[in-house]
This record gives C-alpha cells, sequence and structure tokens, in this order.
C-alpha cells in the first residue's frame, strides 16, 4: 500500500496570503498553480492509483482533475480533507492575523492544548475527529495490497495530521519542511507501520534521516 499526499497547486489565495478556508468556490488555481498540478501529474503519469480523494475546496478539486486526467478514475471529495477552518480569521490577509495562526500549531504541539482554537475555528482535536476516521478505515480496506491511494488536500491539515499516522516524521520536521504547492509527501506500508520515503523532494530513511533532496 502506498500513499501519495499531494498539496494542491498555487491558488489565488496563496498569491494574497489570504485565509481562505471556508468558502468553497473561492481562490482557484493561478496559470502558475496550473502548472505545477501538470508537472505533478506528469510525475505521477505511470501510477496506478485505485483510489483518488480530495478536498472538496476549489484549489483542490482543479488539482485533483488535473492530476486525475490520464488515469480517468472517479475522484472522491471528502470533507476529511478540508484545510483547518481558521475561524474568524476567514478573509484576512494580515500578518498580525497570520502571527497568531502560527501561534495556534505552537499551542498544539509544544503545550499539548489540542483544543486551542482561533475564535469560531477548529481545534486540532476537531481536525483529528474528521480526519483520523477516514484514514483508517481507507487503511484497513487496502492494508498488505500493492494498492496506489492520491489524496489531494491543503498544507494545514497535512502537517497537522501526516505526524500522526507517518511513523517516521515528526512536527519538527514538518515545521522545517513546509509542503510547496503541488508538494508530494510519499509514504509506504512496511510491516504494520506507514513510512514516509519522500517528502517535497527530500528522500527519508525509515528512522526519518535524510538521505538526499532532490
Amino acid at each position: 500500500m502506498r500513499f501519495y499526499f499531494v498539496r494542491h497547486g498555487e491558488s489565488e489565495a496563496n498569491l494574497t496570503n489570504t485565509f481562505s478556508n471556508q468558502q468553497h468556490e473561492l481562490h482557484p488555481l493561478t496559470e502558475k498553480g496550473r502548472a505545477q498540478a501538470q508537472a505533478r501529474a506528469e510525475d505521477l503519469r505511470a501510477v496506478k492509483f485505485s483510489e483518488i480523494y480530495s478536498s472538496p475546496m476549489l484549489r483542490a478539486r482543479q488539482t485533483a482533475e488535473i492530476l486525475n486526467a490520464t488515469h480517468g478514475l472517479e475522484i472522491e471529495f471528502t470533507p476529511a480533507l478540508l484545510e483547518h477552518d481558521a475561524g474568524d480569521f476567514e478573509g484576512r490577509a494580515d500578518q498580525e492575523a497570520w502571527d497568531e495562526y502560527s501561534k495556534l500549531f505552537e499551542t498544539w504541539i509544544l503545550k499539548r492544548d489540542l483544543d486551542a482554537r482561533t475564535p469560531n475555528g477548529e481545534s486540532f482535536n476537531d481536525m483529528r475527529a474528521r480526519f483520523m476516521p477516514f484514514f483508517s478505515d481507507l487503511s484497513q480496506k487496502y492494508a498488505d495490497t500493492d494498492a496506489a491511494l492520491l489524496l489531494v488536500a491543503h498544507a494545514g491539515i497535512f502537517h497537522a495530521m501526516l505526524p500522526l499516522v507517518l511513523a517516521n516524521v515528526g512536527y519538527a520536521f514538518g515545521s522545517q519542511h513546509i509542503l510547496s504547492n503541488a508538494g508530494l509527501v510519499l509514504a509506504e506500508q512496511r510491516g504494520g507501520e506507514l513510512i514516509c520515503v519522500e517528502w517535497d523532494g527530500i528522500k527519508l530513511s525509515p528512522t526519518g534521516t535524510i538521505q538526499d533532496e532532490i
């Protein structure tokens, strides 16, 4: 079993640094974002995916559709892969909001306050409650098979949730290697563990040691 986690390509919200996590039809991919997704699609052309899942947000949907163009599968859209809901920060693009948002992740990871949230936003536990059952069901369904599964989503949800499921990647590593637009995390089942073998161009060992950067 292999998981291919792909972040969406550059969106209009990335250009303006705007929180855009609630209104799903806003902020499509830019021309550059489409090109990024197309380049990733070429990288993955030869992979025989069993299933493709995507966040229902426009930028993720558009990325998934580009990735799926040569595979012809039915994309399954799930709220489990939605970006973290930043609550009252929605629509803001100021540095103060982003600084507070960074502090929220620090509160989760360093202080272990997993119920902390921005006003009217999601906590870490809220995200975990929607992501983990979906991921666990998928992992159990395809355990000990040669299935290849593509999940298209967002930086926030991936950085919060992937260290929970990857045996050799922790939060310190993730915070130092923020996923780029159309960035890929490749993980494979080895025994009873899911091992990250590549994180956005960085090849990793089963213990998390960086082998090389490509």
